[in-house]
């Protein structure tokens, strides 16, 4: 009988010592929308909701400064469970762009990341793509596949400042040249294939020669890219296999004369 309430004892102590951990739960089935509300003859907001089916979250959304034309996210500070509708608004005047659902508590590592292009204007004339990318959790720096609108070539960009979510981080393109797609990129880099990015784009040489050219690049790892082809003449779907690169090289290959690119993908080497 001793032993039984010794044990019991012991037990019961050691459950008393713990206090409660949340869990996070991250959302899922989330949709969301955007709004304007009124304040005043002339001030308006963006006002941006997510509803999920599952979780526990609050909302962050992008705005922008319709004056400046520079973006800026901002969280909201309602935490709710699903099915509750969380809402941020912006500044007055601003407008949101887009609206997501945020863990909370946050998850660990690199989580959710959201970017945007803007354009920076320097003079009368000169402009530049600039890429802003934002976290929830993890430190990053940014990088960037810029245009090159006179020629039609695409190049990468990576920035050096690395920061902290959750800080936005920017990176600027050429003179000129505009922003397509923007990511956060985890510093230190990730292990094995990772930060992966694909485009295509049309080669024109003369009059009539046409290739469709597709790349791939990533952060980490050894990689090529894959291209499946479609002859526009007979119809006919093929697949060409660009070289084998090592991060943060970009592997570059071409279908043949006349000849489109469906679809570019990355395959580990």
């Amino acid at each position: 009988m001793k032993q039984w309430l010794v044990v019991f004892v012991v037990v019961a102590l050691g459950l008393a010592g713990f206090a409660p951990v949340a869990v996070a739960v991250a959302p899922s089935g989330c949709t969301t929308s955007i709004q304007w509300v009124q304040q005043g003859s002339d001030y308006f907001d963006g006002l941006g909701s997510v509803q999920c089916t599952s979780g526990r979250y609050k909302a962050k959304e992008v705005c922008l400064d319709n004056q400046t034309g520079a973006g800026y996210v901002i969280y909201g500070t309602q935490v709710v469970s699903a099915p509750a509708t969380a809402t941020v608004l912006c500044r007055t005047g601003n407008s949101a762009l887009s609206v997501f659902a945020v863990t909370d508590p946050p998850d660990a590592g690199l989580t959710g990341c959201v970017s945007w292009t803007e354009w920076v204007s320097q003079g009368s004339n000169l402009f530049h793509g600039r890429g802003q990318a934002q976290c929830d959790t993890g430190q990053y720096r940014v990088k960037s596949l810029c245009k090159n609108e006179q020629t039609g070539d695409y190049y990468i960009v990576y920035g050096t400042q690395a920061v902290t979510a959750p800080n936005a981080v920017s990176i600027t393109c050429n003179t000129g040249n505009t922003a397509q797609i923007v990511q956060a990129v985890a510093d230190p880099a990730a292990a094995g294939l990772a930060g992966c990015m694909t485009w295509s784009a049309w080669i024109v040489q003369g009059s009539t020669m046409y290739y469709g050219r597709g790349s791939a690049q990533c952060d980490s790892g050894r990689y090529q890219a894959r291209l499946a082809c479609h002859n526009v003449q007979t119809g006919q779907d093929y697949v060409v296999y660009a070289p084998v690169v090592t991060a943060p090289d970009t592997s570059t290959g071409t279908c043949l004369p006349g000849n489109s690119v469906t679809a570019v993908t990355t395959q580990a080497a």
